[in-house]
């Protein structure tokens, strides 16, 4: 059966549009019409909704035009958790790039992972779930501790699942992936089972697509607001078919990224 992908704010031929309606996660919206703003931080690439939670429960963050030849985005359990790995990433990566640089030898990205997750567990907790996508310039590497998905998109709607959505269990291990960038890679989308619980990869293909690199609407869209536009058209499309999850969605546009 065909599903039906058409939205109220797409307008034209499923461009970028104006999505006002969708409940951010922003302070400056309510959520079902009462006076209780939602309160987390608003940043581009990405958008968080509370759906039909009582609670905001995750959050998002992203270290962007802060790190050579990296940039640095996740989901994560709670507001505490992002800042901390935010923090934590910031500085390890960092670390790691610049001894690499010096000694002319390629990242350790598991010696990251683990000094990160293993810093978090003694902060944080052990139940704490985490979902990590750094992207460079050759490759983009997830590290995974389960509450979201992560699917990398190339041309024709290839859909490459890096990271899949796992109800974390302490004593699980955490899950690291590296993926060399080719040329044919489109964009990354990056979110939680509000949004794949109800939306399809293909439909998730098609509309960010649409937004990324369709035909340009009069409000001047350029492609950085596009990758924005696209995520909040996709928690839009999450609420329409009844997501009974919190959404948080980040759209990575690969062929406009900065470390591109």
């Amino acid at each position: 059966m065909k599903t039906d992908t058409t939205l109220p704010i797409i307008a034209e031929d499923g461009d970028c549009g104006d999505s006002k309606r969708v409940r951010v996660a922003d302070s400056g919206y309510t959520v079902g019409g009462q006076d209780r703003p939602v309160k987390l931080p608003k940043i581009e690439n990405n958008v968080s909704v509370m759906g039909r939670q009582r609670a905001m429960t995750t959050a998002v963050s992203t270290v962007v035009d802060e790190i050579p030849s990296y940039d640095i985005f996740g989901i994560f359990d709670g507001l505490r958790l992002a800042k901390f790995f935010e923090d934590r990433l910031r500085r390890l990566v960092k670390e790691e790039v610049k001894a690499c640089h010096g000694r002319g030898v390629a990242a350790d990205w598991n010696k990251v992972m683990k000094s990160c997750f293993s810093e978090a567990v003694g902060t944080v907790g052990t139940t704490t779930s985490a979902v990590v996508t750094i992207v460079g310039k050759e490759e983009v590497i997830v590290l995974c501790r389960g509450g979201a998905r992560v699917v990398l998109y190339s041309h024709d709607g290839v859909a490459l699942p890096l990271c899949h959505i796992h109800h974390h269990k302490d004593g699980v291990e955490q899950i690291l992936k590296i993926h060399k960038r080719k040329k044919i890679d489109d964009f990354i989308v990056l979110a939680c089972d509000g949004l794949w619980d109800v939306v399809s990869d293909d439909d998730t293909y098609q509309l960010v697509k649409r937004c990324l690199y369709g035909k340009l609407p009069p409000d001047g869209c350029i492609s950085e607001s596009s990758s924005t536009k696209a995520a909040v058209i996709l928690a839009e499309l999450a609420i329409a078919r009844g997501s009974k999850e919190n959404i948080n969605v980040i759209v990575i546009d690969l062929k406009s990224s900065t470390v591109s």
